[in-house]
């Protein structure tokens, strides 16, 4: 009877381990407030760059959690996550074999995907989307392990103009907040006042080619 009731006090311990370790993967790259670049031209000459307080793109936090087989990526805000064609978000996890990434605009998902960057060519291009104040998440399918190489990357901007980086515009990326390396600011951007600092995250077009690799994968996996 003893070694009965031992035995399943031991199984309960083991179980109550592996549950811990099967959510145990996880990440989080925390990011400073008022932190949010805003660029300006005036006629047409790139006027300089400073950060400034704007709650509704001011990332805070930007994390990953494995719970099984799937994986969610959370985006933090200091505001609100807004439902606007001048604002969206882009954050991605990269791994060594393997990469999520959500596109995030005018209250919609402009694209999800997460691929498996090794020989299983496993695919999930259907995320579940939660949207709840400041906080906005997308859960994958897990398509790749979470050894080694694992990074997270993001940002959020908004623009007066919808796309238009040719007009006043901010930006907060996760991590390397500041365009003007290290060099501070002085609202002049690299001295000259015409050339802006060039974006350290991906954009619209490599988001596409992203998506275009995706697509043609599919497409080959079923010709075969």
């Amino acid at each position: 009877m003893k070694l009965r009731k031992g035995s399943i006090l031991f199984v309960s311990v083991a179980v109550m381990l592996l549950s811990s370790m099967a959510v145990s993967a996880d990440k989080t790259e925390s990011d400073p407030t008022g932190d949010v670049w805003h660029y300006e031209w005036a006629d047409g000459i790139f006027v300089g760059w400073k950060p400034v307080s704007r709650p509704n793109i001011d990332i805070t936090e930007l994390s990953y959690t494995v719970s099984g087989d799937r994986v969610t990526l959370t985006l933090k805000v200091l505001g609100t996550i807004t439902n606007s064609e001048l604002i969206s978000f882009w954050f991605s996890l990269n791994t060594n074999d393997s990469s999520y990434t959500v596109m995030w605009i005018n209250g919609e998902l402009l694209m999800g995907i997460g691929t498996d960057t090794g020989e299983g060519l496993h695919i999930d291009m259907d995320p579940e989307i939660s949207v709840n104040g400041g906080t906005l998440s997308a859960t994958f399918d897990v398509v790749g392990t979470f050894t080694t190489g694992v990074e997270l990357s993001g940002y959020a901007q908004e623009f007066t103009n919808a796309g238009d980086v040719n007009a006043e515009y901010w930006q907060d990326w996760v991590p390397d907040d500041d365009p003007s390396n290290g060099q501070g600011d002085d609202g002049t951007g690299n001295g000259d006042g015409t050339t802006p600092p060039k974006p350290k995250t991906p954009g619209f077009e490599v988001i596409a080619f992203i998506g275009a690799i995706a697509v043609a994968l599919i497409i080959l996996r079923k010709r075969k």
